[in-house]
């Protein structure tokens, strides 16, 4: 745990009778569990407690405040609940000894009364009976509002995630129609360069400086038509299988992104847009290890959502995709459109699952939340939106050249 030394203390005693928690205690009791208290100072987004660990001490905060964060079986950490000062944390180490159920993290510099298991007991044993009943009512009350809080919020999250994987593979289902539509382009200049060369060849000729000269287009047409469905095969291959696993792999993140950009134009292109990509990674920073499969899907759906809400109807326009590094440390991808834009009063509410003002379009409102989700649980980055451009929007996407395991 980290402390501030220098911080000066504040009083617990009227933080005592504040809280809910200590509502049936005496005077006397929080008198005694003030003086005998000590106070504990950590910094922001530090663990207090973990998951798992074993301790027997509960926690009021005095000023500050904390997250609860609850493992959900590999898929992380999920916020369980964010308390503020007067509430306690912890309290299930009062009356059992076993590990503890949730993670603690402060989410600004805090200053917390760290009472232990014998400090309380000692306290409940100064009570009547009457006030060990109140406080037992009230440890109890505690305990069911977090273990309700905590199974809302995990099926909240299951639900969500769930939506959010039918969403993934809505976008790859169209994905592959696009692909399916727009390969049948170079097969039928093959099918017809085929054709002129049989009618060439049919009946026997001498070959005219013509006929080579045919015969050498159609081969010319066919080289550059099966280059392109091999192409457009390639890069569906590579991004729908990256979708499929979940894994770290080492791979060229600015190729990647081309990739997907590639692929993405198939579908946008009958919406007339038009995505200009820029790399501007050296050498020597294009190859990361990380997840190939998210960072085409983050593309994904921030290019879905351009052609969208920023070209809506088939109006078109240019998108900018940009990859190059913040500093040595991070990468910065970013999707720049020219369009509508979004208005003020949206802003705060963009990443906000279900939220959406195209659902007349087939937006779901989930095409930005599973952006966020990726970037903020799985990148360990950042996403933020520009805010001073004049005409459309730009999303930035920060993330680290070095994934935390």
């Amino acid at each position: 745990m980290y402390t501030m030394p220098s911080e000066k203390s504040i009083s617990s005693l009227d933080l005592l009778r504040k809280s809910t928690f200590f509502a049936s205690f005496s005077g006397e009791q929080l008198t005694a569990i003030s003086n005998a208290a000590s106070h504990v100072f950590v910094q922001a987004d530090k663990v207090v407690f973990r998951q798992g660990e074993h301790s027997a001490t509960m926690y009021l905060i005095l000023r500050g405040g904390v997250r609860i964060e609850h493992g959900d079986a590999g898929r992380g950490r999920f916020v369980v609940a964010e308390l503020s000062e007067s509430e306690v944390f912890g309290e299930i180490a009062i009356l059992s000894r076993e590990p503890r159920h949730a993670t603690v993290v402060t989410s600004k510099d805090s200053e917390f009364l760290a009472i232990d298991r014998d400090l309380m007991l000692d306290v409940i044993r100064m009570a009547g009976p009457d006030e060990i009943i109140g406080i037992f009512s009230t440890v109890s009350e505690q305990l069911r509002a977090a273990n309700e809080r905590e199974f809302k919020q995990l099926l909240s999250r299951r639900t969500l995630a769930s939506q959010m994987e039918a969403e993934k593979q809505r976008a790859l289902t169209e994905m592959v129609a696009g692909v399916a539509h727009e390969i049948n382009t170079p097969l039928g200049v093959i099918n017809t360069a085929v054709s002129v060369m049989a009618r060439e060849l049919a009946v026997p000729k001498d070959i005219t400086v013509q006929r080579a000269a045919d015969i050498a287009e159609s081969l010319e047409l066919i080289r550059r038509s099966v280059e392109r469905a091999h192409r457009l095969v390639l890069d569906f291959k590579n991004v729908s299988v990256s979708q499929l696993k979940d894994e770290k792999e080492l791979f060229d993140i600015s190729e990647a992104a081309e990739e997907t950009v590639n692929l993405m134009l198939v579908s946008l292109k009958r919406g007339q847009v038009a995505v200009n990509f820029t790399g501007r990674l050296a050498f020597e920073q294009k190859q990361w290890m990380g997840y190939r499969g998210v960072l085409s899907q983050i593309l994904i759906n921030l290019l879905t959502n351009t052609e969208r809400h920023a070209y809506p109807n088939g109006i078109g326009g240019d998108v900018d995709v940009t990859i190059e590094m913040t500093d040595d440390k991070q990468y910065r991808l970013t999707v720049r459109d020219y369009g509508k834009g979004i208005s003020r009063e949206n802003l705060p509410r963009i990443f906000e699952p279900f939220f959406t003002t195209g659902r007349s379009n087939g937006g779901t409102g989930l095409g930005l939340a599973i952006v966020h989700n990726l970037v903020t649980n799985v990148l360990k980055g950042d996403i933020r939106l520009r805010p001073d451009l004049q005409k459309g929007c730009a999303f930035e996407v920060i993330f680290p050249r070095v994934l935390p395991d």
